[in-house]
């Protein structure tokens, strides 16, 4: 008699934001954002500061991605500009979310060629280039982060 084989795939359960290290201030922002509802254990948020000396920083972000759930893109020029997001985070991110059914949630932090990204802004984003995070007071700032986390919320809860 044959047994019923458990899928080797790891289970996608994990928030990941990617984002440039120039737009350090808008990360940590959306961390403050996600903050109450990682505390509550709604999220399951995998940052890359939780990488600790001596380990293999490539190998963790690759792990972390193959657990991603739900990808936060904060998109900026910096963001464009990365050949590592652009060769080694962004396709296996938009690889999961064709086959595995990942969601990628954007934030626009500054104008950038988001516009005119056929493989990015085909998904949803949660503010608009002309309401960027960088254009729009901190009230609104906040309102925006709000719907991110309550986006969020409806997914993974």
């Amino acid at each position: 008699m044959s047994q019923l084989r458990i899928s080797d795939k790891p289970v996608r359960n994990k928030v990941f934001i990617s984002y440039s290290h120039q737009d350090k201030k808008w990360f940590d922002l959306v961390l403050t954002h996600l903050k109450p509802l990682e505390r509550e254990g709604r999220i399951n948020v995998w940052k890359d500061t939780q990488i600790k000396g001596g380990e293999r920083w490539y190998e963790e972000i690759k792990k972390a991605i193959e657990v991603t759930k739900v990808a936060i893109l904060l998109v900026s020029p910096h963001f464009y500009a990365s050949d590592f997001i652009a060769k080694d985070e962004l396709p296996p991110l938009l690889d999961a979310a064709e086959k595995d059914g990942a969601i990628i949630l954007t934030v626009n932090v500054r104008p950038s060629f988001f516009v005119n990204d056929s493989k990015l802004n085909q998904y949803q984003a949660i503010n608009s280039v002309e309401r960027s995070l960088n254009k729009i007071s901190q009230s609104n700032q906040d309102k925006t982060l709000l719907a991110l986390s309550q986006r969020l919320m409806e997914i993974l809860t």
